[in-house]
Parts: structure tokens; sequence; C-alpha cells
């Protein structure tokens, strides 16, 4: 498995875009990179559906993990009056 470039990710991205209008698909922009880019990682991959299925469910515990300890790392915002 070699990495996406990033223009590849690019054009990931384009395409999946309409898609993701069309079907009003709940995706923030970090998400859909992140599933464009399993898309292209294992596109071409040797693996087993199982195991992409398993790499898959890694990489998204991850991103969901990073985005936590950002939240997490972000200052609590000044009191409204």
């Amino acid at each position: 498995m070699s990495e996406p470039t990033a223009g590849e990710l690019r054009h990931a991205a384009a395409v999946l875009t309409p898609f993701v209008r069309r079907f009003d698909l709940p995706l923030n922009p970090e998400d859909m990179d992140l599933l464009a880019y399993a898309v292209l990682l294992h596109a071409r991959s040797d693996r087993t559906p199982d195991e992409i299925a398993a790499d898959v469910e890694r990489l998204i515990d991850e991103h969901v993990e990073a985005a936590r300890q950002l939240y997490k790392a972000m200052p609590d915002p000044p009191p409204r009056d």
C-alpha cells in the first residue's frame, strides 16, 4: 500500500464533495479528507475486505481520539455577561 499523493487526495475530495452535499451527509472537511485517504490507501490493497475494514476502524479510532485531544486542549471560553 502506498500513501496517496496530495493531488490524489484533492481529486478524491472533489469526487466526494457532490455526494456529501447531495445526500446531505453530516461530514466536516476533516472527516471527508479521512474518508478520501482511506479509500485511496486501500483501493489497490491486496488485503482482505475484513482486514481493510479493521484497518479503517483503527484509522477512524485514531482520528476520533486526535479530535478529542484537540478539543480537550482548547481553553474554556470566557464567561458571558
